[in-house]
């Protein structure tokens, strides 16, 4: 189950740069908080720990004709991942040491904001040393960084203000800065997935017939929804708010963070996966999607593409499904649950739509 630890590591480093970033705002800039100082400390020993989840896999691999004890010295002093576990290991447990050692760390910016440099240390030798630092050098490692940089902080405020708000007041004020924040990090994101995908996926629409293909459409699916749920709780819901005083704004950013946990389990899966560098030279060593060849199961590389009149009706039902989540939103009998479920229904009906589109 790689993929778990994959995912839940990205979770582990988001919430804790979410919840070192809300802190150092003012208190009349955000939401009342109760984030303890437990689910701080518990995120960091998650990402010591599961950050040595890919480590373990290939000390495993080779230990069993060498020797474990011999792998894993191996793999730490002479691998480019093992040495930059090391050091990720090493800035975490600096951070562990000052948020056990002092109880109000959360509180005091002296601490907050050398911690927050620290977690940025972190990512960015999580992208020296992912796949995309070793096939595209410095350049390559710099995209990686800011992608997931991005994600941290705009998922990580998510996740701290949905799931640890005490109290929703100063919505306002938190949205005049949050709001742009979010959005400067949506762009960045979808630039630095592009400039991604020029290194791995080169040829996106055959590489639907991988694993990996298959992963990274449902991710960029998802990320439509989300769109639809930003515009909704950074924009839409001044005006409900004004029309109703004790309308509940958390369970819709709850409903939120719901996709784009789905997002980081998508981009956990693709961690396991081959990218999708050549399509037909990946398909040599590697299986193809079972999804894919249950769908199309005489298709080859490469997948021709064309409109069917069946892909067309559902590409219009995924349009109506997203005009409906906003419908649903502005209604005043909506829930954040039937939120939830248009943005699932559009995902699916979008992808039978690309599905129907190529063979």
């Amino acid at each position: 189950m790689g993929f778990l630890s994959e995912g839940l590591l990205y979770i582990c480093y988001a919430f804790l740069m979410g919840s070192l970033i809300v802190h150092l705002v003012p208190d009349h800039a955000r939401p009342r908080l109760h984030i303890p100082r437990q689910a701080v400390i518990w995120s960091i020993v998650g990402t010591m720990v599961l950050a040595f989840a890919p480590l373990l896999q290939i000390i495993i691999r080779f230990g069993s004709g060498i020797g474990y004890g011999k792998a894993l010295s191996t793999v730490l002093f002479s691998f480019k991942e093992g040495k930059a576990y090391l050091l990720v290991f090493g800035l975490c447990l600096l951070l562990l040491l000052t948020f056990l050692l002092i109880k109000d760390a959360l509180q005091n910016k002296k601490i907050l904001y050398p911690s927050l440099l620290i977690v940025l240390c972190i990512i960015a030798t999580f992208g020296y040393a992912s796949h995309l630092g070793a096939i595209g050098g410095f350049k390559g490692a710099v995209i990686q960084t800011v992608h997931m940089l991005c994600m941290a902080v705009w998922a990580g405020v998510l996740f701290a203000v949905a799931w640890f708000t005490a109290e929703a007041r100063n919505w306002d004020r938190f949205l005049k800065w949050f709001t742009p924040v979010s959005i400067g990090c949506v762009v960045l994101i979808l630039i630095s997935g592009l400039l991604t995908m020029s290194y791995t996926v080169p040829e996106y629409v055959n590489s639907w017939i991988l694993p990996y293909g298959q992963a990274l459409l449902m991710k960029h699916l998802l990320f439509v929804p989300i769109i639809i749920c930003g515009f909704c709780n950074g924009f839409l819901i001044r005006n409900k708010m004004k029309l109703n005083q004790g309308f509940a704004v958390i369970p819709w950013l709850k409903a939120e963070t719901i996709l784009i946990l789905f997002v980081l389990l998508f981009t956990a899966l693709m961690s396991q996966e081959a990218p999708a560098h050549t399509v037909a030279e990946t398909l040599q060593y590697n299986d193809p999607s079972a999804v894919f060849m249950m769908l199309h199961p005489e298709a080859s590389v490469p997948l021709n593409w064309g409109i069917t009149i069946p892909a067309a009706a559902l590409a219009g039902v995924a349009l109506l499904i997203l005009v409906g989540m906003i419908i649903s939103f502005v209604n005043k009998k909506a829930s954040p649950v039937m939120l939830l479920i248009l943005g699932f229904v559009f995902v699916l009906t979008a992808y039978g739509s690309l599905m129907l589109s190529v063979q």
